[in-house]
């Protein structure tokens, strides 16, 4: 399809998930299209997704699914019922992109790859005349009387019948992830809720993480607990970026662990201890709270319930049940049969041990002390914790253990960064665009999708279904215009 050049066009700024889909609903639509690319190609950062397998949806309901949104749920529920998940999967079926669903939850190409996404998706806004110029960076918005004309770039100038502002968020910096975008809406009149970033591994200040580098637990549950720490300058803000980062300019919150927004205090699935710390789809889904607490706090600490579906009591009765009838099993053991080995020994080394009165050989006895020879006691009593038997566990060793088991307290002091971000925490003010059109309240044609908004979901499909949903949204409202 070809357009006279002197057309305005619907510019999209950014060709990620969601600059392509909304490229490619606008010029469905029959407008003239072209998409602003700072990167040599496109959807470079969508080909990482899912590591690179591309889990682009899921299977939940369309309400369940928005309700995992938490407080952002009103805000995104117009753009995902106008393409849900269903809806999305049909779309890419058309363009013959079958999808399944291995596990009956995440959605994936068959392909399973998720570069058959982006290339489908390219090759179909080419075939409508949509014009990409990449290596092309936009400097600035044109704005006249609070209506958007045009764009400057590093080139020249263009004039926009609309603007969609895709450019993504400060996640995946070595894939071109960065702050672009926020300055551009900052320089329109939007305010950024302060960037953190999100599903993201965390850093911990205790070693013994790093000693289970590459050990995993299929089910636990990572909750967050209050404590009162001297608020510090976050570690996500440290060697980051620069000094005049949006991630780290004076928009601090108050200082509370009362989370906000779509905080999600706690979650359960599996866990993975890494060589900085923990991470896995259950830390991954509250890192976004632990990073935006640690702006404004030196640490946050969370629990761990190793296993989070046999309880307190069912532990109680667990240990007594072995004291009676196997008291002679090792501590160690037992917990070995629900735990990996060293984690196991990691739980009992912080359960407290009191050696047991030493038993001292008698002078002219066969094996009498030497002269200077120390009396210590004998190995083999329960000094060692891994010798100790569930018969010698007192009851306090018992409650601690169980506790631990149940609540193991990490320290967090920072996270890995945006380096190792999947998504951005925060962004543009939801309290500035209409959720119904995804249209900017204070520039008339200027219009966001995708990451760049602030919103984030957990992992699952969560992230691309909105950013696909939200740039169909974005330009089906600015055709309409």
């Amino acid at each position: 399809m070809s357009h006279a050049p002197n057309i305005p066009a619907v510019v999209i700024i950014g060709a990620g998930p969601a600059g392509l889909m909304a490229a490619l609903t606008a010029a469905r639509a029959g407008a003239r299209v072209i998409v602003f690319e700072q990167l040599p190609e496109p959807g470079v950062r969508l080909l990482a997704t899912g590591g690179g397998h591309c889990n682009f949806t899921n299977t939940l309901a369309t309400e369940d699914f928005i309700r995992h949104f938490g407080a952002k749920s009103r805000f995104v529920a117009p753009a995902i019922k106008a393409l849900n998940g269903n809806r999305l999967r049909l779309f890419f079926g058309e363009m013959g992109i079958p999808s399944h669903s291995p596990d009956g939850f995440h959605v994936f190409p068959v392909s399973d790859s998720a570069r058959s996404i982006r290339d489908a998706l390219r090759q179909a806004c080419r075939k409508l005349g949509v014009e990409f110029r990449f290596n092309s960076r936009v400097d600035s918005l044109q704005i006249d009387r609070g209506q958007v004309m045009g764009i400057i770039t590093s080139r020249g100038t263009e004039s926009a019948a609309g603007v969609v502002l895709a450019a993504g968020g400060a996640s995946y910096k070595s894939l071109g992830g960065g702050e672009s975008g926020f300055r551009l809406a900052r320089k329109a009149g939007h305010t950024i809720v302060p960037l953190c970033p999100a599903l993201v591994p965390l850093v911990t200040r205790e070693t013994w993480p790093a000693t289970l580098a590459g050990v995993s637990l299929p089910r636990v549950t990572v909750s967050l607990a209050c404590q009162d720490e001297a608020p510090a300058r976050s570690l996500v803000c440290q060697d980051e970026a620069p000094a005049r980062s949006l991630a780290c300019q004076d928009e601090a919150p108050a200082r509370s662990l009362a989370f906000q927004g779509n905080a999600r205090e706690a979650a359960t699935g599996s866990l993975l201890f890494t060589h900085q710390g923990i991470s896995g789809p259950v830390v991954l889904d509250i890192s976004g709270s632990v990073s935006s607490a640690l702006r404004t706090r030196a640490s946050v600490v969370v629990m761990l319930d190793l296993a989070p579906d046999r309880t307190i009591e069912a532990w109680q009765g667990h240990i007594e049940r072995l004291r009676k009838g196997h008291g002679a099993k090792a501590v160690l053991s037992m917990l070995a049969e629900s735990l990996p080995a060293a984690l196991a020994k990691v739980v009992l080394d912080r359960v407290p041990i009191t050696p047991p009165v030493a038993r001292l050989r008698r002078p002219g006895s066969a094996g009498a002390l030497r002269p200077g020879e120390s009396a210590t006691p004998r190995r083999g009593g329960y000094r060692d914790a891994t010798l100790l038997s569930v018969a010698r566990l007192s009851r306090e060793q018992s409650r601690k253990l169980i506790m631990l088991i149940k609540n193991l307290p990490l320290t967090i002091v920072g996270t890995e960064g945006f380096g190792k971000a999947m998504v951005t925490k925060g962004g543009i003010n939801l309290a500035e665009v209409c959720p119904k059109t995804l249209e900017s309240k204070r520039v008339h044609g200027l219009f966001f999708a995708g990451e760049i908004l602030d919103v984030d979901g957990p992992c699952g499909g969560f992230n691309l279904q909105w950013a696909f949903s939200s740039g169909f949204l974005a330009t089906q409202n600015l055709s309409n215009q």
